[in-house]
C-alpha cells in the first residue's frame, strides 16, 4: 500500500502546482496590469512596484490554494478512472475510501501549514503592503488624487482638479475652497498646478499658476475682492500623528487571530459600561438611548466582524479537505484526467464556495448568522456532499466488483 500511496502523491503534485501556478497567475493579471502602469506611466522606480508585486502574492495564494487541490485531485482521479488503474485496484481487493488516505493526509498537512500561513504570514504582507502604498503616494502625491472628484483630506481645503497628469504631477484647472478657523472663506481658481512634498513631509506643496483668489471683504459684505497671480503657493498640511497612527493601524486582514482576540477582549470592556447605562432605560432621555443604542450596535458589528475573519483564517484553509472528499468522486465520475475538465468543474464549485463565503460573512456582519455557522456553512455543505459521492462511488465499485466474481464463479 505505501507504493500505492506514493504513485497517489506523486500524481498529485504536477496538477497542484501547475494549477496553482496557473490560477494564482490569472488572479494576478489585474494587479499586474495596475503595477505596470505605475512603472510606465507614474514613473514609481521598478524596485518599489516589485516589492508591491510579491508582496501581493500571498493573499492570492490563501484563495488559489485550496482550488488548484480541487484541480489536481479531480485530474489524478480521473486519469485513473480513465486508465483503469483503479479498476485494477479495485479488483485487488483496495477500496475506494482507502485510496484517499494518502491525499487525506497530504491535505491534514497542507491544512495546518496553510492556517498558519494565513495567520501569520499573509497579515503582515498586508501591513507591509499599505505601507509601501503610503511611501508611494507621499514620494508621488499625485498618485493619491482623483480627477473631478472633491478632495476632504487637508484641513481647512476642498480641492476639486480637473485634469491630473502622473507623470509629471502637473494639475489642470484647480479649484481650492479654502476656510480656516476664524477666517473669511475665499475661492482660488488655477489653471494649472503642480505638487510636490516639502523636504521635512510634514506637508504638501501646492504651486498654483496663472489663477485668481475670490473673496468677500470681512468688514463689508457689499464688497467683493477679486486678486490675479502669476504664481500663488498654499501648504497643505499632513498631521505626523495622523501619518503614524494611519501606518500603525490594522484593520482586520492584517491581524493574526491572537490580536483580533486581544481585540475583541478590549471592545467586550468598553462594551460592559454601555450595557449596564442600556439596562436602565427608563432613566434616559430619548436622544441618549438612541445614541447609546448606536454606539452598543456598532460595537457588536466589530467584535462580529473580528470573529468572522478569526473563522475565515481556519475555514478556508479547511477547503483543501473538503475539496479532497468532492474532488475524489467527481473526478472518477468524469473519468477526464485532462486539464480542462478540471479546470471547469473546479471553477464551478469554486465560485459556489466562494460566494457562500461572502454571503455568510454579510451575514454574519448585519449579526443575522453567527460567525461560525457564517463561514463554516460552505465546507459543512459541500463536505457533505463529498462524503456521499465517496461512499455512494465506493458502495458502487464494491458492487461491481462483487457481481463480475459472482458471473466468474457461476
Amino acid at each position: 500500500m505505501k507504493i500505492i500511496d506514493r504513485h497517489l502523491i506523486r500524481g498529485l503534485a504536477l496538477p497542484f502546482v501547475l494549477s496553482l501556478s496557473v490560477l494564482t497567475f490569472v488572479l494576478l493579471m489585474d494587479r499586474l496590469f495596475e503595477l505596470i502602469n505605475m512603472i510606465i506611466q507614474k514613473k514609481v522606480p521598478v524596485l518599489t512596484v516589485s516589492k508591491v508585486f510579491f508582496l501581493s502574492l500571498p493573499y492570492m495564494l490563501t484563495m488559489t490554494i485550496p482550488m488548484a487541490v480541487l484541480v489536481a485531485v479531480i485530474m489524478n482521479y480521473g486519469r485513473l478512472s480513465q486508465d483503469n488503474e483503479l479498476t485494477a485496484l479495485k479488483s485487488s481487493g483496495v477500496p475506494f475510501i482507502r485510496l484517499l488516505a494518502a491525499p487525506l493526509l497530504a491535505g491534514i498537512i497542507l491544512t495546518v501549514g496553510l492556517f498558519f500561513f494565513n495567520d501569520r504570514l499573509m497579515p503582515e504582507t498586508n501591513h507591509r503592503v499599505k505601507n509601501l502604498l503610503m511611501d508611494i503616494s507621499e514620494t508621488k502625491p499625485t498618485l493619491q488624487l482623483k480627477e473631478n472628484i472633491f478632495i476632504t483630506d487637508f484641513t481647512g481645503y476642498n480641492i476639486l482638479i480637473r485634469r491630473i497628469d502622473p507623470k509629471t504631477s502637473e494639475l489642470g484647472n484647480v479649484t481650492i475652497y479654502e476656510q480656516k478657523d476664524n477666517s473669511q472663506p475665499r475661492t482660488i481658481l488655477a489653471s494649472k498646478g503642480h505638487l510636490l512634498v516639502s523636504p521635512q513631509a510634514a506637508s504638501l506643496k501646492l504651486e498654483l499658476s496663472d489663477g485668481e483668489i475670490h473673496q468677500m471683504d470681512p468688514e463689508d459684505k457689499t464688497r467683493y475682492h477679486r486678486m490675479s497671480f502669476k504664481k500663488h503657493i498654499i501648504y497643505l498640511p499632513m498631521d505626523p500623528q495622523i501619518q503614524h497612527q494611519v501606518r500603525t493601524y490594522r484593520s482586520d486582514r492584517e491581524m493574526s487571530s491572537g490580536m483580533m482576540r486581544q481585540a475583541i477582549a478590549a471592545i467586550r470592556n468598553e462594551l460592559r459600561p454601555l450595557q449596564a447605562q442600556l439596562a436602565d432605560s427608563s432613566r434616559l432621555p430619548p436622544p441618549r438611548f438612541s445614541q447609546l443604542s448606536s454606539e452598543v450596535h456598532n460595537r457588536i458589528s466589530e467584535i462580529r466582524r473580528y470573529q468572522v475573519e478569526i473563522q475565515k483564517k481556519m475555514a478556508i484553509p479547511a477547503a483543501c479537505l473538503v475539496f479532497i472528499l468532492i474532488g475524489a468522486p467527481l473526478g472518477v465520475i468524469t473519468r477526464k484526467g485532462n486539464l480542462g475538465v478540471s479546470f471547469g468543474l473546479s471553477l464551478g464549485f469554486f465560485i459556489l464556495y466562494y460566494v457562500a463565503l461572502i454571503g455568510g460573512e454579510e451575514l454574519a456582519d448585519r449579526q443575522i448568522l453567527s460567525p461560525v455557522l457564517a463561514m463554516w456553512a460552505a465546507n459543512i455543505v459541500l463536505g457533505g456532499c463529498g462524503l456521499v459521492l465517496l461512499f455512494w462511488k465506493n458502495y458502487e465499485l464494491s458492487f461491481k466488483k462483487n457481481r463480475y466474481a459472482d458471473k466468474n464463479i457461476g
